[in-house]
């Protein structure tokens, strides 16, 4: 298991456990994170799968706990209820320090893991003093109390044994057991607030930027726009260079934002990424400025089409990057053979149909494209289908035979530097709106 080392607190109710839990989450936020359990009853109303529990059957979940994979586990009412070790790396995974509010018997089972936490126990000053605490609450009958109390002086008991805690704190003025408590995590604490700045700081320069190819017709326009609709705020587009001159409505330097701009040595798919845009503005230029830049190095890649030249320049993609959002360039394959040979370090995608015979009868579905056009089209996808498994060439080839299972692909590969993007967002008291990740 990575990630920062969990917290286990036990103690038994009434001790003061919520309470100084709600203390550190209001101090320290962004710190901690909770595991979801596993349990065999059934949904309560408005209760939610994965979020308020992971809600299973008797049989599948014995089944995983005689395999090893939950970390504790324990039966009340006639349910099951544990903690998987897959829950707890998911918040370790995150960067977050995992708390583990189990009683006494499931830091027993916990001991028998590798997962190695914190052990604090949170004890009341007496039986005397949880006995009022209980009974002011108001919430118990006076059988459930009298089985809390005994349970209780058990706990109280077994918490003394040498070596089953790192540290016992009795619970007699709360702010010196939440002191005592800070004190005894303050340094995963401190190690997690210094690995989220570091994670800050080291993107600060812009989120590698993404490249993603392939053949038109395979998806890729489709897959961005689910992008954008669901992380808005994490994605931004270069603004491309060309050499024509500029259209009516059309505004020098301003760009796309909200879809991706088509930036390639292939501009003829421009319609399939930018079906719903009127316009896509440009840096304009002239072909003398523009070469003269091209031959100092100043652009990633460029093409000429029509008679026009058309690029995308190293600074307009910092200009992306620089304010936090990750840029997506969308390019033909030789674009992506350009870009190799640049400092770039993006993130390089191919985004492929299941096979010809597939892409063609999308193409055709579409009924926008002569004969002429659609052959054309298939042969230069002929050619990326073979050099998009040139080894080294791309981080990762998603072949669009189901769009929700390549969408998940394309997200996974990109999740480390949304989740950046997001991080940096927070740490700059921005919002990011993001519907799954």
């Amino acid at each position: 298991m990575e990630g920062p080392r969990p917290v286990v607190l036990s103690g038994p109710s009434g001790a003061g456990k919520s309470t100084l839990m709600k203390m550190l989450l209001r101090d320290y936020d962004g710190v901690f994170g909770f595991s979801v359990s596993h349990t065999t009853r059934s949904p309560r109303p408005g209760e939610v799968d994965g979020k308020d529990y992971h809600f299973s059957n008797r049989e599948a979940m014995q089944e995983d706990i005689d395999d090893g994979t939950y970390i504790e586990n324990a039966e009340f009412s006639g349910n099951l209820y544990g903690t998987s070790k897959s829950s707890v790396d998911e918040v370790r995974a995150n960067g977050l320090i995992c708390i583990l509010d189990v009683d006494i018997q499931g830091v027993r089972n916990i001991k028998q893991t590798d997962l190695d936490p914190i052990y604090v126990s949170i004890q009341p000053p007496s039986i005397e003093i949880l006995e009022k605490r209980l009974r002011d609450r108001n919430t118990e009958t006076e059988e459930s109390l009298q089985k809390r109390l005994e349970a209780a002086r058990v706990d109280m008991e077994l918490s003394n044994e040498p070596g089953v805690f790192d540290m016992l704190i009795v619970n007699d003025d709360l702010e010196e057991a939440y002191e005592k408590l800070q004190s005894v995590l303050i340094e995963e604490i401190t190690k997690v607030q210094s690995t989220k700045k570091e994670r800050c700081n080291s993107i600060m320069s812009g989120p590698r930027p993404v490249v993603i190819s392939g053949p038109s017709g395979a998806g890729k326009s489709t897959l961005l726009k689910k992008l954008l609709k669901d992380y808005k705020g994490v994605f931004g587009f270069s603004v491309s260079h060309t050499t024509r001159d500029p259209r009516p409505g059309e505004v020098d330097g301003k760009g796309l934002f909200g879809l991706p701009m088509l930036l390639g040595a292939m501009l003829l798919p421009v319609a399939d990424v930018l079906s719903s845009v009127s316009s896509a503005d440009y840096h304009f230029t002239n072909r003398e400025a523009m070469q003269e830049d091209i031959d100092k190095g100043e652009f990633i890649e460029t093409d000429e089409f029509s008679g026009n030249l058309y690029g995308t320049s190293k600074s307009a993609v910092q200009d992306v990057r620089a304010k936090g959002l990750i840029c997506i360039l969308d390019v033909d394959i030789a674009g992506v053979r350009h870009i190799k040979e640049t400092n770039l370090d993006p993130i390089y995608i191919s985004i492929q149909p299941p096979s010809i015979e597939v892409l063609e009868e999308r193409l055709r579905g579409r009924a926008t494209e002569t004969e002429e056009k659609i052959q054309s089209r298939l042969e230069e996808a002929r050619t990326d289908m073979e050099e998009c498994n040139e080894p080294g060439l791309f981080d990762i080839v998603i072949v669009n035979s189901d769009l929700d299972e390549a969408y998940e692909k394309l997200q996974s590969v990109l999740k480390e530097e949304m989740s950046d993007v997001i991080l940096m967002k927070a740490f700059q008291g921005q919002t990011c709106y993001l519907i799954s990740f």
